[in-house]
């Protein structure tokens, strides 16, 4: 039906300048008439169009052809209608048929002898497909990530980091906590008069007067059973009274006065499977692991006034002891409306045994509010084509192992079913974070002045997702190696590394058991002196980093605590051996046997195989060229001189310079087997050249001597029984 509308020329241009019209109308009128939305409307709209779509695309049509499947095989038509080809309303003639032949002849002609392998052009054309999908995703993934951070948060971070680290003019230093009574001073000072610098009920921030404090601030301490030091420490849950004494006789106002029994009893956490997955996690001190759902809670209230009296009465019944109290945990959460930026502080001290105080602080900058009309239109554009192209992505993965099931054994294929997945857990992960924030900013709206507001489960989510999306990128960037396997640069480095993998795992092993060796050493002899050889895993990575280069942070001094001689010898050992000797050894044998590939992969090459890039010149000829005419093309300029003269003097040009190259080059001969397959090749154009030149001598015969439909005279002598029999003119019987 459309071939038959658009066959002519004039159905094509009045439906051209119908659709033109037609558009154009209804942009002017969109322009200076109306449909004009403000922003938040026309977002909201644009997002439920898309979405209604993809729920018409992915949910309602499979259900309608299940439905329509399911009939056509419980109910099938007694009598089925046969299908009748409709006739074909255009007749050809000997013209049509010449034009035909002539465009096949010219199509013939661009494909040569190395056009023919048909297992590498249908290997070229998978990879092709591969390419679009997987290319377009990996772009898109990309952009994702663009829109999806914001350089504001590492800023904030920065910032409340140092505020509450280090002494301002009117507030006290994390990191100046020296003794346990300095902890009180510090939650005074920091904690309570600097979110209320007035005396008033105005929560915000002395030093950023732009953040509000949520909820109130929560004091969580853990205490040991009288074996601090140790590393397997067993953590106190028991219920006590004030000053911490033991409870023997329960007193009949307790529940009336709860808040003045609270801080002396263990936490109570109701099972759950959110608490479970988010909340079960240790906070790691410079000490010890501390578990993050035990201990006994202490809750200030809003108003300075009541919590410097909550404050007092902690410290008048020793809530914090220098005997059992093994860790400080200070939670609050912060928010800045102008940026959108949640701000959630765990500030930690710990007790240690030689008595001193040792301080630490996490601070993590999440948006977990955000509305359409708070995201950009690019954001939204890019979120959504995502969102398309991961349904395509997993379509493309669904029937290719509905059809082949067994394509699942194929390493690449469980690649891409693990990208799927990840997909799936991110939108999965996501819809819960906004499951979350909501069920938080309900809690409050309804809260009251003495409730603490949990933002660590969203928290806890945002990270998840900027790792699992870190993993999608990751594990689609090696997916993305599989589809460059046409270029011979990755070819030859797959190949290689499969070659060498037994020299190259047992060379990393070598390197791997010197770090070990050396990392031990570093951290006994100058563990106690340096804070990145304290630990022994921190030491091996800072010994690995310091080989490769990467020496901000780690000096040579930091080795020299054991002795001059001795740091000099684990220096040497450390940048010589290691970063000099073993990696030119590793370096060395990869290029030792890139070279083998390399000479394998010459000795190996073959005339008749193409590349990628001259299938896809042939794959997108008719583009091409059209692409060259419009911007390439190049107009015939005789210069004064006659077309003959012109082509003799390209001729002598070409020559001139193949003998200025020649004269530099060192031009190798070429074997028996390429000149015979040159000849082959020139034998084939030149027979190609001269079916077509047999063509257009008699199209144009025809054009000029024939009739309207191409038949010439009956005395021409012209011979019409090469042609097939639709073209021929059928005469009458008389």
């Amino acid at each position: 039906m459309t071939s038959g509308v658009f066959h002519s020329g004039s159905n094509a241009i009045f439906f051209g300048v119908t659709a033109f019209v037609m558009l154009a109308s209804f942009v002017m009128i969109a322009i200076f008439t109306g449909f004009q939305h403000e922003t938040k409307k026309f977002k909201t709209m644009v997002v439920t169009v898309v979405l209604v779509l993809l729920f018409q695309f992915i949910v309602l049509d499979p259900i309608k052809f299940i439905v329509l499947s399911i009939d056509s095989a419980t109910w099938p038509r007694k009598h089925a209608m046969n299908y009748k080809p409709e006739k074909a309303r255009e007749k050809y003639n000997h013209l049509d048929y010449l034009r035909t032949r002539l465009r096949s002849l010219k199509s013939q002609l661009m494909i040569t002898i190395q056009h023919r392998n048909e297992k590498l052009n249908e290997k070229y054309s998978h990879i092709m497909k591969d390419l679009k999908l997987y290319g377009s995703y990996f772009l898109l993934l990309l952009m994702v990530v663009i829109v999806h951070q914001d350089p504001l948060l590492y800023h904030n971070t920065n910032a409340v980091m140092s505020l509450l680290s280090y002494n301002t003019s009117n507030t006290l230093g994390l990191k100046e906590i020296r003794f346990m009574d300095q902890v009180y001073d510090f939650i005074e000072l920091t904690l309570i008069k600097g979110f209320n610098p007035h005396q008033s009920m105005d929560t915000g921030w002395l030093q950023i007067r732009q953040m509000k404090r949520l909820g109130v601030i929560r004091l969580r301490q853990l205490r040991h059973i009288d074996n601090i030091g140790v590393y397997d420490p067993q953590w106190d849950y028991g219920t006590g009274m004030p000053e911490w004494n033991k409870p023997f006789r329960r007193l009949h106002y307790e529940d009336k006065y709860w808040r003045i029994y609270e801080p002396w009893r263990p936490i109570r956490h109701t099972p759950s499977l959110e608490d479970g997955l988010l909340l079960n996690f240790n906070h790691y001190g410079y000490d010890m692991d501390y578990p993050e759902l035990l201990g006994y809670v202490a809750l200030l209230t809003t108003g300075p006034h009541n919590s410097l009296k909550v404050l007092g009465f902690l410290k008048r019944y020793n809530w914090l002891d220098r005997r059992n109290t093994s860790a400080v945990f200070m939670d609050f959460t912060m928010f800045n409306a102008d940026a959108n930026i949640f701000t959630v502080c765990t500030l930690l001290v710990e007790n240690t045994n030689f008595g001193l105080q040792l301080t630490h602080a996490t601070v993590e900058s999440t948006k977990l509010l955000e509305s359409l009309d708070q995201m950009s239109h690019l954001k939204i554009i890019v979120m959504l084509l995502y969102l398309i192209l991961v349904i395509q992505f997993c379509r493309s993965l669904l029937v290719k192992l509905w059809y082949n099931s067994s394509a699942i054994k194929k390493a690449w294929n469980k690649v891409d079913v693990v990208i799927c997945i990840l997909n799936f857990m991110l939108v999965a992960l996501m819809i819960l974070r906004e499951w979350e924030v909501s069920k938080i900013l309900k809690l409050l709206k309804e809260s009251t002045t003495r409730d603490y507001l949990n933002f660590q489960r969203p928290t806890r989510l945002y990270l998840l997702i900027n790792v699992v999306l870190g993993m999608i990128v990751c594990i689609t960037t090696l997916r993305l190696w599989k589809v460059l396997q046409f270029a011979s640069v990755f070819s030859v480095f797959t190949k290689t590394l499969y070659l060498a993998w037994p020299a190259v795992a047992s060379t990393a092993l070598i390197i791997i058991i010197f770090l070990m060796g050396l990392g031990t050493a570093v951290a006994i002899i100058n563990g106690n002196n340096s804070e990145y050889f304290q630990r022994l895993v921190k030491c091996i990575i800072a010994c690995l980093c310091f080989a490769f280069g990467f020496s901000s942070e780690v000096h040579p001094r930091d080795m020299f605590h054991g002795g001059k001689a001795l740091g000099i010898v684990l220096y040497l050992v450390l940048v010589f051996i290691i970063a000099v000797v073993l990696m030119n050894v590793f370096a060395a044998l990869i290029f030792s046997y890139f070279e083998s590939a390399e000479q394998d992969r010459k000795e190996n090459k073959s005339m008749s195989r193409i590349n990628f890039l001259q299938f896809l010149r042939l794959e997108f000829a008719n583009t091409l060229a059209i692409c060259g005419s419009c911007f390439f093309r190049k107009s015939y300029r005789s210069g004064g001189r006659t077309v003959r003269e012109n082509v003799a003097w390209a001729m002598y040009r070409q020559e001139l310079i193949r003998s200025k190259q020649s004269s530099f080059a060192v031009v190798q001969k070429p074997s028996d087997e390429e000149l015979r397959f040159r000849y082959r090749q020139r034998i084939e154009m030149l027979l190609g050249l001269s079916a077509i030149l047999t063509v257009q001598v008699e199209l144009v015969e025809r054009l000029l001597l024939g009739d309207k439909d191409g038949n010439l005279p009956v005395s021409s002598g012209s011979d019409d029984s090469d042609i097939p029999d639709m073209y021929r003119k059928k005469e009458n019987l008389r």
